[in-house]
């Protein structure tokens, strides 16, 4: 009697120590995957658990986001994907943190598609036993300006690929940026690009480096080039000084005097286009 209680208090210790995401872990080992990072946080005396798990035979991870509670994992959220590689974000909101400040939690994570040289920052808030995506951030990251956590996010209003040309003369863009600025409030986020003009005033000074750079061979950068022009209209505009925005950005269509006619039209043809897509008002230069 003695003995089997003995063997009986030895199993229940060992069955505490058993992980609730032993069986979990075990069921994709099974289907090829294993978990390749791991995270976990609590509150209100609640434990939640994030996992990425990798494919051994090469996709797309899974992300997978349990809560805990008496011992056992109850699955809350779920991010599958056939192509993208996940990683939680490397800054403290890779790891839980009281982003919002209201008793909830949240976690960033990220999903890259290798093959668009792309990437977005998702933001997932946990309260108690709800787990939600509040935000999706293309090519987000996060910035600490001043005393504010802000996320800066980068979007392509005219499109991944911009092309621009005509019969003499034609370049592909994939950098005509617009960032904005995006802080956490009321358990979701807001814009507040209008809050940090230094931001904007540091953005315009870089570009206009890399610009002054590339110019002198502008036939060979002319995609890079006029990406990053229409980047610095962007950030004038967010200063509210989009028309010299424009100004800087009509530099890109400027050519030698003694250049052949056809490229002369051809150019001016391009700058009708864009002023058409960025919706110019006609009596701006």
């Amino acid at each position: 009697m003695i003995l089997a209680l003995v063997l009986l208090t030895a199993s229940l210790a060992a069955a505490e120590k058993i992980s609730p995401f032993a069986p979990i872990d075990a069921a994709w080992l099974a289907k090829g995957y294993h978990a390749r990072e791991r995270v976990r946080g609590e509150q209100n005396g609640l434990a939640a658990t994030a996992a990425i798990y990798t494919p051994a035979a090469g996709g797309g991870d899974r992300l997978e986001i349990h809560v805990v509670a008496k011992g056992k994992a109850y699955l809350g959220f779920t991010h599958p994907s056939t192509v993208e590689r996940l990683e939680f974000d490397p800054s403290p909101a890779g790891r839980f943190v009281d982003m919002f400040q209201d008793g909830s939690l949240a976690l960033a994570y990220r999903g890259t598609r290798a093959s668009l040289g792309a990437s977005e920052l998702n933001i997932v808030r946990w309260k108690r036993f709800k787990l939600e995506r509040v935000a999706v951030f293309s090519e987000g990251r996060f910035l600490l300006l001043g005393d504010d956590a802000v996320v800066a996010a980068r979007n392509l209003p005219l499109g991944r690929y911009l092309s621009m040309g005509c019969e003499d003369f034609g370049t592909i863009s994939r950098t005509a940026f617009k960032t904005t600025l995006n802080a956490p409030r009321d358990g979701g986020f807001v814009d507040v690009s209008a809050e940090h003009p230094e931001y904007y005033a540091s953005e315009i000074a870089r570009k206009e480096k890399v610009m002054a750079r590339l110019k002198g061979e502008l036939e060979k950068h002319a995609g890079e080039y006029l990406g990053l022009a229409i980047s610095t209209y962007y950030d004038h505009a967010a200063l509210g000084r989009a028309r010299e925005g424009w100004t800087r950005l009509r530099e890109f269509f400027v050519i030698p005097a003694l250049a052949p006619s056809s490229v002369k039209t051809c150019m001016t043809a391009m700058e009708a286009d864009l002023r058409g897509k960025l919706k110019i008002p006609a009596g701006w230069p």
